[in-house]
């Protein structure tokens, strides 16, 4: 065999063991990667199935059977000793309060849902016998009626960044809210930290719609209006609005909400140092901030301002902290402590001293451990301090109690 024979049949021995070594994958074979390729394949495409098919199960079940439930039922028990200077010899009173809630929530489109919120109780605990410009009891409910207090649609566009609601509402629910201090049934029980006292929402729920948008996704804002009212008379007459701005950054990896808003009331209210005017509006603005800590941990506080001169109140600030169980064992328990200050303003202080009382800030301090029995009850230690109850230069009063808390 001559030279160029000898190089030909070198070339081709040489490319016939180069496509066996590379023909081969770590020891898989063309068949074999073929077959994994299918089994792949048909994987996908079961579970493409199997979502399909659990999509159009949902799809078909009947109306009743996509409703979400979820009751509630609170119980208080609060006793304030040693109050003599307001309620007379003895001092000492013991109230009740219990409540009741049932609500429903029902998948109307694919994007929308209606909710509806009924509700009864029984008792106005003891801020019956000692009025406070901040509230011991938010969760008395002296109504025994079943009566729905909620009934609203709402829809969501954009993968739910824009939702717009609209009904009989509760505007508390998304306004000056807080992670950590807007829940009278398993945090604050003192309606002065469950919302800003210097924020005059409307006199119930009423008719009512929001729009909230997240242009970001550390952003938020947000357009609320309702019926001042309540009475369902005249409902774009008295209109109570509210715009805010909810910013919400991680910092170190720990959640932050960060809220700066403003509200106009168009009701009428009468100013405080000139009788003849009894058409005048109210309007605020306020500022609300929660933020992690450690895991285990968090900080919050709110501060706002409305018009002192139709108004008792013409600041309020508050702040305070929650923390869990988790560095005891204790994983679901959570605790707070909270120190509040109702400033009275300047008219109200000018009015009160012509009827010879003297005004003075009221001051708030709130702890609770709330501790978790099973998933459906918790129990609450409550212990509550006051000065200057209702504005007035009285002495401290004290409350202590237990908060009971069932929901399914």
């Amino acid at each position: 065999m001559n030279l160029v024979g000898r190089l030909v049949t070198g070339g081709l021995v040489t490319l016939l063991v180069a496509g066996s070594v590379f023909g081969q994958e770590h020891g898989v074979t063309r068949p074999e990667t073929a077959a994994v390729k299918t089994d792949n394949e048909s994987m996908d495409k079961a579970v493409e199935q199997r979502a399909a098919h659990a999509s159009k199960a949902e799809e078909e079940k009947r109306w009743y059977e996509k409703i979400e439930i979820a009751l509630g039922a609170t119980g208080v028990l609060q006793g304030s000793p040693g109050a003599e200077e307001l309620l007379g010899p003895g001092g000492d009173v013991t109230d009740g309060s219990m409540s009741f809630d049932l609500e429903l929530t029902l998948p109307v489109a694919k994007h929308g849902k209606f909710y509806t919120l009924f509700e009864a109780g029984a008792g106005d605990g003891i801020d019956g016998d000692i009025p406070t410009l901040s509230g011991f009891n938010d969760d008395a409910d002296d109504d025994q009626s079943v009566r729905l207090t909620e009934i609203w649609y709402e829809h969501a566009w954009f993968s739910d960044r824009v939702r717009l609601r609209g009904g009989k509402v509760d505007l508390t629910t998304d306004f000056d809210t807080s992670a950590l201090a807007n829940s009278e049934t398993d945090q604050f029980l003192s309606s002065g930290f469950v919302n800003n006292l210097a924020v005059e929402f409307p006199d119930d729920n009423g008719f009512g719609a929001m729009l909230w948008a997240s242009p970001g996704e550390f952003w938020d804002i947000g357009v609320g209006i309702a019926d001042a009212d309540a009475d369902w008379d005249k409902v774009f007459e008295d209109v109570f609005s509210i715009v805010e701005l909810d910013f919400k950054p991680k910092i170190s990896d720990r959640q932050g909400n960060y809220r700066i808003y403003g509200w106009f009331n168009g009701s009428d209210h009468e100013h405080l140092n000139d009788d003849t005017k009894t058409r005048e509006n109210n309007y605020g603005f306020g500022v609300s901030f929660d933020q992690e800590i450690t895991g285990v941990f968090g900080v919050f506080a709110r501060y706002g301002w409305q018009r002192g001169s139709v108004s008792q109140i013409e600041h309020s600030w508050s702040a305070g902290f929650q923390g869990s169980g988790g560095f005891y064992g204790r994983e679901d328990d959570i605790f707070g402590l909270a120190y509040g200050r109702a400033i009275i303003g300047d008219a109200w202080r000018d009015v009160a001293l012509a009827n010879g009382i003297n005004s003075a800030d009221e001051h708030h301090v709130e702890f609770y451990y709330n501790l978790k029995v099973n998933d459906h009850l918790n129990f609450s230690p409550n212990i509550q301090w006051v000065k200057n109850p209702n504005g007035d230069s009285n002495d401290n009063v004290w409350a202590f109690g237990l908060r009971a808390q069932l929901s399914f």
